[in-house]
């Protein structure tokens, strides 16, 4: 155990396994909280506005607190560090769910876990792009143990709530951020950032260096020049991710209303999360030969071509194959964006950049959660149609925007592979 807080000096494939059981632990709390909270909040006694009011607030508050964190990471001796701070007062901060009563002490203490929870996976990230930047680790042979995880989460939790009712929540919520915390003690340590660059900036034009002058310190909070020029390629991402909104909130209920059971319907995601796993598994070599700008473009057409036929009955085995294109359309566009921050973004600011990506693609998924309510409720399965055509912009973003240009190289385009 003492080893694990001296820096990580070991082989490729021993970072690979510790940051296969970061994310596990990650993941784990997620696939406790994202589908069982709502149902605990129902028990409770919060009426459907009451939910919906709790559930928006936290998510606007993890836009703010994510990138404010994960800038402190870059500047710490150690993102290590800061994973274990945040994750551990996680943990302090699930302890309140078993002792709070009303719905303003449930307020506080969700608004406490979102502060400090909201940057553990971006973290967890670009601790895992620097170890593809110092080791070439491959980063889907670790991620894909995340999405394993919050698989057995659901399944696990499902079983628990089942038996011992919505109450068990707050200690099953509780029992995950405790094996979280136990497991990212593991977390390698690489020692301070380094500031090497592909994009070589002087000094005088880095407006996060600190200045006496209060306007200038406030300039910190925006993104560097490095990671603004990847702008058009992390909307054209966001708006891919934020299109699966509609399918996160209403595909079950879209495919009950079709006539289907509750084991088909289960089915239909484990097919989705099972093709996930694949392809993190194997995505590296398609990467390199498609490029990030390549392999975004056939996500997000595959998306498109996903939401058009989401709103036709294709029977259990159509929606089935449906479900592949997940693979693509959802982890595809989150290993292309690892991939653009890893290949573009000096390892300083690794933490900014995942930082302003979470924060674009958090707002907006949950505009599109919040659109997409109305929709469905007014037009049912040819809402979905909406989602496409978010997508569809997506792609035009990354035709129609010019490809970034490295200045070290005389302009010649910097295609992230």
């Amino acid at each position: 155990m003492a080893s694990f807080f001296r820096p990580f000096a070991g082989d490729t494939r021993a970072f690979e396994r510790r940051m296969s059981w970061v994310f596990v632990g990650t993941f784990l709390t997620l696939g406790v909280f994202n589908p069982f909270f709502p149902v605990w909040l129902a028990a409770e006694g919060l009426d459907g506005d009451t939910i919906g009011f709790i559930l928006a607030v936290q998510i606007a508050l993890r836009v703010v607190a994510c990138p404010l964190v994960l800038q402190l990471a870059d500047r710490s001796r150690e993102r290590a560090d800061v994973l274990l701070a945040v994750t551990f007062a996680s943990l302090g901060a699930a302890l309140l769910f078993l002792v709070v009563d009303g719905w303003l002490a449930i307020l506080l203490a969700t608004l406490t876990l979102a502060a400090v929870w909201s940057p553990v996976i971006p973290l967890s990230d670009a601790v895992a792009l620097a170890g593809v930047r110092r080791l070439r680790i491959d980063y889907g042979r670790s991620r894909l143990w995340g999405s394993l995880a919050f698989i057995a989460a659901n399944v696990a939790g499902g079983f628990a709530i089942a038996r011992l009712g919505p109450q068990a929540f707050p200690a099953i919520l509780v029992a995950a951020f405790a094996i979280a915390a136990v497991v990212t003690l593991g977390v390698p340590r690489l020692g301070r950032p380094r500031q090497a660059t592909p994009v070589p900036l002087a000094p005088t034009n880095e407006p996060w260096v600190p200045t006496a002058s209060f306007q200038r310190r406030l300039r910190r909070l925006a993104p560097a020049p490095d990671v603004r020029l990847m702008l058009p390629m992390l909307l054209a991402i966001g708006l891919v991710q934020a299109s699966h909104a509609l399918l996160n909130g209403f595909g079950s209920l879209q495919w009950s209303k079709l006539g289907y059971s509750s084991a088909e319907i289960g089915i239909f995601w484990a097919i989705g999360v099972v093709a996930e796993v694949v392809l993190f598994r194997f995505a590296a070599k398609p990467m390199q030969r498609l490029g990030v700008r390549g392999f975004v473009i056939v996500a997000g057409l595959a998306c498109v071509l996903r939401w058009v036929l989401f709103t036709i009955d294709l029977g259990v085995a159509g929606f089935a194959l449906l479900q592949l294109t997940h693979a693509l359309t959802f982890a595809g566009t989150h290993i292309a964006l690892q991939t653009l921050i890893g290949s573009s973004v000096a390892e300083h600011r690794l933490g900014a950049a995942q930082g302003t990506a979470f924060a674009l693609q958090t707002t907006l998924m949950a505009s599109a959660t919040f659109g997409g309510g109305f929709l469905y409720t007014a037009f049912g399965a040819q809402s979905f149609l909406a989602m496409a055509a978010m997508a569809a912009v997506g792609v035009a973003i990354l035709l129609l925007a010019p490809q970034p240009q490295r200045r070290d190289v005389g302009g010649a385009t910097n295609e992230p592979s």
